[in-house]
Parts: C-alpha cells; structure tokens; sequence
C-alpha cells in the first residue's frame, strides 16, 4: 500500500488516487495512516463521521493513531447494515424486558394470594405451638430446679492439648483453561499471555466467533488466518503479533493500552 504524498493518498480497493480536499466515495478499503493524519481529517476525505471510524476500527482514542495504522474505511452498507443490527437489538431487548415484567407481575400477583391464604393458616398455627411451648418451658424449670450442681473437675493436660487446629486453606482454583481450546492454542505455540489479554478479550476463545463487521476466529481479524483449526489460527496469530508489534509481549502491551490490536 502506498504511502501519501504531499497532494494525495492511496486507499486500497479504489481504481485511482485522489486528490486531497476531494470527498472520497465510500467503497470498501483500508488507508495507511501518514504522519500528521487525524482522524477527524481522514473522516472529511471519507464522507463520514469521526464515530464511524472509531466503531469499525474499535479504537478506545480518537484523538491517537498512528502512522503506518491500518484504518478500514467503511462501505454506507456496512454502515446502514450495522445501524439496522444495533435497533433490532435494542428492539428485542426491550421486548425481552417488557414480557420479563409482565410475568414477574402475574407471579407476585398469584404468590400474594396463595400468601393470604396461608398467613392465616399460620397464625393460628402459631398460637397453637406458642402454648404448648409455654407448657414445655415451666416443665424444664421445674425439672432444672431440682437437680444438684456438681463441680467438674478440668484434666489439665487434657485442656492443653484441645488447641484449636488450624485448617489447611484450600489450593485457589487455576484460571479456566478454556477446555481443549487453550490446551490446542498452548500446543501450537501460544502462551497464556496472549490467551489473557488478547484472545479472552477479542473472541472469549471461541475459533469460531465472528463480530458484526466481520472480524473472526480467535483474534478477532479479517485477514485469512481467522479462519480454520485452532492450530492455523494459533500460527497466524503468533506470527501477526511478532510481525506487527516486534513481540508477544509487544502485542499484549499495545492491547492492554488502547483495548484493540
């Protein structure tokens, strides 16, 4: 991908260069950050919005990128087609909650009736049982009144030894694995570093997740190593991180501080 140079820019998928200043049709495309760019500059070129391009890159700073980012610069389909999912959502969940309500009031409404019903059953139970409690109490004290105290002699050495013995605390329980998954992403050369803060974060370690704007499998990427067995997946990711961020730990780092790699 070519880089801009002093009057134009290159986006990947376009058939020609632009001139700056120009609005530049939406087509499906990625654009190498150039020093100097911001992102609300990159969204005037575009036609669209700052918010456009901070949800489909999931950047957590709209005020930081960098030169040589990779931006992907969103179709109005892709941007028309996740507004519908977003109102669907919400449209479900608020008919979730609306039919939530309306049992739980048919419940309380059914409990407060059994409960009337039954209170009084219980009051008269109570009563019933308070009497003969009363009964069995004088009988204790009468019975209490007539024994004779004895002294008990203390074993000395007895009492020594009936220190209390402190209880073993039980070994805390080991980070879920994640099942056959973490044990295939180990085995083909991933750590558990980057299962942590990279693939948890991204995927919940599913291979098989895929978001709304088409990132997939275990990283959470468009590129084709999101796809196929974990151990293509654990390669592709694994050589990503160093190709990309110098490290493993180069990776982890960028991704605990901006909440996407």
């Amino acid at each position: 991908m070519s880089k801009m140079k002093e009057t134009a820019l290159t986006i990947a998928g376009l058939a020609s260069v632009l001139v700056a200043g120009q609005t530049v049709a939406n087509a499906a495309s990625t654009y190498t950050v150039q020093k100097g760019d911001t992102l609300s500059e990159l969204a005037d070129k575009f036609n669209l919005t700052v918010e456009d391009l901070v949800k489909t890159n999931k950047i957590t700073d709209a005020n930081m990128i960098f030169a040589d980012q990779q931006i992907e610069v969103p179709t109005q389909e892709e941007l028309n087609e996740n507004a519908l999912n977003t109102t669907a959502a919400s449209s479900a969940n608020s008919a979730a909650s609306d039919a939530a309500s309306s049992a739980m009031s048919e419940a309380v409404a059914s409990m407060t009736a059994a409960s009337s019903a039954a209170a009084s059953e219980a009051v008269a139970s109570s009563v019933a049982a308070s009497e003969a409690s009363a009964s069995k109490a004088a009988e204790s004290e009468a019975a209490a009144a007539s024994v004779q105290a004895q002294p008990v002699a203390q074993d000395t050495a007895v009492a020594e030894q009936a220190a209390p013995v402190a209880q073993q605390a039980a070994p805390a329980a080991a980070p879920a694995a994640g099942g056959s998954v973490y044990d295939q992403f180990i085995a083909n050369g991933g750590t558990d570093a980057l299962w942590l803060n990279i693939v948890m974060p991204e995927s919940g370690g599913n291979p098989n997740a895929v978001s709304p704007n088409g990132y997939m499998g275990l990283g959470q990427t468009k590129e084709g190593w999101g796809t196929g067995d974990v151990a293509t997946q654990t390669n592709g990711l694994v050589n990503y991180a160093v190709s990309r961020y110098g490290s493993v730990d180069g990776a982890v780092q960028f991704r605990a501080a901006n909440g996407w790699w």
